[in-house]
């Protein structure tokens, strides 16, 4: 907490000249300060697994491979806005059966939204969430490169996602949906054009009410993932801690990061450009005083010089990470962040636990089984290679193949986890999983669970 002060005190000597014509000198110092001062907090805060979890929150939650209730979100939205797209397709082609050939007002609509309808029911993104926007955000709709739109990708640029620093991730995920949606939603409000009024017989009412229908349940899709993604008191931890750690990748000389799970290389190129965000280009005077005197300015050159604005949402960041200092991490919090990361968790607390999958491994307590717990502890401490019965302690051949047999009936009939612990008649008993996908968390005594041994996926 100290540091945190120290960084706060750091700001408060900086914060009049931001509101003056920021300087060179001025510009340095506040560098001096992110590197000197707020590079420590971070490092700091790093090492708690709840400052992870909220950093990582929308890597863990919302990405193609999390298992997750939000990513069901996210690709129940895709799905609706395909849907709604096809049902408007539907319509434009029903409407053209339906009428008279020359029809103008059924030929201008189906001229306007045609393409764009079908564009979208073809679903041309790869996925509505791009977790590479972490360090880089691309400003892109994450097209499909078989599907690339010059028109769409120059209109969604359009929109400023760049400031201030914190978590891109769930804010271009959000934006994209934004995008998509305000691209449907006016061809939904027109589409009563091609459709005659009175009784709702015709095929073309039919397929309109269908649109409509679809419209709903896009819109009541889109704001529950809203409300997710965005609780208040949550997002602002999520994106105060997240510019913090951008912060800290840019001018830290040797980030620690790896509990981020990216190459080193990541850092290096995402550092040069958040740097970029943190220094503005723009127009810049001084007041010197001439031979005489006089104070005049100084002729008009442009400089690279830190941005006020972003410096203010550092500070504050800062501000709200006094609810990380002096907190015990929820051991709760650290077990659901370790069974996002990996398919297999063992916690070594009481009571025990397994997890596979994103589940609990069985029914069973743990505690009443500890030949069973031995051997599963084993497996998953040598992951990817066989052990024998040498392991284990006091365990002869026939005990061994008994503690397997017992762990079977404990994991129980169909068990995935089960079906991956291969038998080897000469080497014993392997558990088919790579390393980087088991977690082990010890209890330190002290009601803190640690993270002993697991490797950064």
């Amino acid at each position: 907490m100290n540091q945190l002060h120290i960084a706060l005190q750091g700001f408060e000597s900086l914060a009049p000249g931001l509101n003056v014509n920021l300087n060179a000198e001025l510009s340095g110092r506040v560098e001096q300060w992110l590197t000197t001062e707020v590079c420590p907090v971070v490092e700091q805060l790093g090492e708690s697994k709840r400052f992870q979890s909220t950093v990582l929150w929308s890597v863990n939650h919302l990405s193609p491979s999390a298992k997750t209730d939000e990513r069901r979100l996210v690709v129940d939205v895709e799905r609706k806005l395909v849907d709604l797209a096809a049902g408007i397709a539907t319509l434009i082609d029903v409407a053209e059966n339906e009428t008279p050939q020359g029809d103008e007002t059924v030929s201008e609509f189906a001229k306007l939204h045609r393409e764009t309808a079908q564009y979208i029911a073809n679903k041309p993104w790869f996925d509505l969430v791009c977790t590479q926007d972490f360090f880089h955000p691309t400003q892109d709709l994450h097209l499909d490169t078989t599907k690339l739109n010059f028109a769409h990708t120059k209109a969604f640029r359009c929109r400023d996602v760049q400031l201030p620093l914190g978590d891109y991730v769930t804010r271009l995920l959000l934006n994209r949906v934004d995008y998509w949606v305000s691209a449907l939603k006016p061809i939904v409000s027109s589409a009563t054009s091609i459709v005659p009024s009175g009784p709702g017989n015709s095929e073309r009412f039919k397929t309109l009410s269908r649109v409509l229908s679809r419209q709903i349940e896009l819109d009541q899709a889109v704001e529950k993932l809203i409300s997710v993604c965005q609780p208040p008191e949550k997002q602002r931890q999520r994106e105060a801690a997240t510019a913090l750690t951008l912060v800290y990748s840019a001018y830290s000389a040797n980030p620690r990061l790896d509990w981020l799970g990216s190459d080193d290389s990541w850092w290096n190129v995402g550092g040069t450009i958040i740097r970029s965000w943190v220094r503005r280009r723009g127009t810049v005077q001084d007041q010197v005083r001439d031979p005489s005197g006089i104070i005049v300015l100084t002729p008009p050159a442009q400089e690279s010089l830190c941005d006020p604005s972003v410096i203010r949402h550092i500070a504050y960041s800062l501000q709200e990470m006094s609810k990380f200092f002096d907190v015990i991490d929820d051991p709760r919090e650290i077990i659901a962040d370790a069974v996002l990361r990996a398919k297999l968790v063992l916690v070594d607390r009481e009571p025990r636990e397994v997890w596979f999958n994103g589940q609990p491994a069985c029914d069973a307590i743990w505690d009443n089984h500890s030949k069973s717990w031995d051997l599963i502890l084993k497996l998953a401490q040598n992951a990817g290679n066989a052990i024998d019965r040498e392991v284990l302690s006091q365990c002869s051949e026939k005990a061994f193949r008994s503690r397997r047999n017992r762990l079977a009936q404990l994991l129980g009939e169909g068990s995935q986890l089960d079906m991956i612990i291969e038998t080897s008649t000469k080497l014993g008993y392997k558990l088919q999983l790579d390393p980087s996908n088991v977690i082990f968390l010890q209890d330190d005594g002290f009601g803190n669970l640690n993270e002993i041994s697991s490797k950064a996926k």
